[in-house]
């Protein structure tokens, strides 16, 4: 099972309701997109979409990327009490996305510093990201967060993240970065649209706390269980119908070979599909 069924089986869980776990939502407090590359110097914020972009041209065979779209957001954790059995998971909801051609992208998430607001210079962002600035210019993978999927919501598990952020203070942030060998563009709802950037922390759930039900009954008839008794009907309010009932149960204890045969006559007495059919 990939990582995306993981994150949507556990959203799922999360959805259901406060009956099996208590689910924690932070949206962002702070969002905005930048620049980086040829477009230096770019802020943009207090808008409806957090734009992720990369713009890719290719200068005498050599291929160069810069970045007019780069999202950075932070949450808030102050009030959040996170355990090491707990999950949290960082959702972005797209409004559009475009792409030049078939090529693959992904999106990755890193963890940034959170010394910046809405108000910050583009100098005081860029120092906030040189924690992630070597990762990006490597491209190194194995330390980001990574989506695949290129579809309309975006997932990542940022357990580990949260739990170090809240060891050292009361906010987190993120940058997301769009990969890809040709230009794409994707378009997220900020803050200021109503459906921005969300953490969602849960306890992960246990055999304790889960009671699963089957969905579907293979049967249409209870099986026949030789060592129950029969459950009175709640219309028996006699003490007649109750003795019928309680000798109905000796029968069945007693004789359990012709409990099944009348079992049997019940299930012959149906009638049949070729004569239905004759009938009709």
């Amino acid at each position: 099972m990939n990582n995306k069924l993981i994150i949507l089986s556990l959203l799922a869980m999360m959805l259901v309701g406060t009956s099996l776990c208590e689910t924690t939502r932070i949206p962002a407090s702070q969002d905005v997109y930048i620049g980086l590359g040829t477009e230096n110097g770019l802020v943009v914020s207090k808008t409806d979409v957090l734009r992720c972009e990369v713009n890719v041209t290719d200068v005498n065979g050599t291929k160069l990327s810069s970045y007019p779209g780069v999202p950075m957001m932070q949450f808030n954790i102050s009030s959040l009490n996170i355990t090491d059995d707990d999950i949290g998971i960082l959702v972005l909801k797209a409004s559009s996305i475009e792409k030049q051609n078939d090529d693959s992208a992904l999106f990755a998430l890193l963890s940034i510093g959170s010394e910046w607001n809405e108000e910050s210079d583009y100098t005081a962002f860029l120092i906030n990201i040189l924690p992630a600035w070597n990762i990006i210019k490597k491209n190194d993978l194995t330390l980001m967060s990574i989506n695949t999927d290129g579809d309309g919501t975006l997932s990542f598990d940022v357990s580990e993240k949260l739990k170090e952020a809240k060891a050292k203070g009361d906010s987190i942030s993120f940058l997301l970065e769009a990969i890809s060998n040709s230009s794409y563009k994707a378009d997220f709802f900020s803050r200021e649209g109503g459906q921005g950037p969300y953490l969602m922390v849960m306890p992960y759930p246990s055999q304790t706390t889960a009671n699963p039900k089957p969905l579907l009954n293979n049967s249409s008839q209870p099986p026949l269980s030789l060592d129950k008794k029969n459950i009175p009907d709640q219309k028996a309010k006699t003490m007649a119908d109750l003795q019928k009932i309680e000798s109905a149960n000796k029968n069945i204890i007693q004789n359990p070979i012709l409990s099944l045969k009348e079992s049997m006559k019940q299930t012959a007495a149906l009638p049949s599909v070729e004569k239905m059919e004759l009938k009709t």
